[in-house]
């Protein structure tokens, strides 16, 4: 004789495990709804302790005076007295002598 599957069960019932799987789901949604109310009451009373907490606090202080300016800095003309141009130079350089002879060495040819 040929026994049945353990998971078939009889056609004209529930599966075996479906009554406690139902269960199950019902108890978590049973916690889900009391984590949600009990989350409602921490809300409302953490409102209320910021509530007392701003109550007992002391009064905003006045608006701050604004910083004193600060002085300015004087310029170097206004300290020394005007910028005067460069002197004129003692002596002029000479012009940088020519340089000739590297066009003769590149240009002639290896003898011997």
């Amino acid at each position: 004789m040929i026994e049945p599957h353990p998971a078939s069960g009889s056609p004209s019932g529930p599966p075996s495990g479906f009554q406690q799987m139902t269960t199950l789901l019902q108890v978590i949604a049973d916690g889900q709804a009391q984590l949600a109310e009990a989350q409602q009451d921490l809300r409302g009373m953490v409102a209320r302790i910021i509530t007392a907490i701003e109550a007992q606090a002391p009064p905003a202080p006045p608006a701050a005076t604004p910083a004193p300016e600060k002085p300015r800095i004087a310029t170097y003309a206004e300290m020394y007295g005007p910028i005067v141009p460069d002197p004129e130079p003692r002596w002029t350089p000479r012009a940088v002598p020519r340089r000739r002879g590297w066009q003769r060495w590149f240009v002639r040819e290896e003898q011997g």
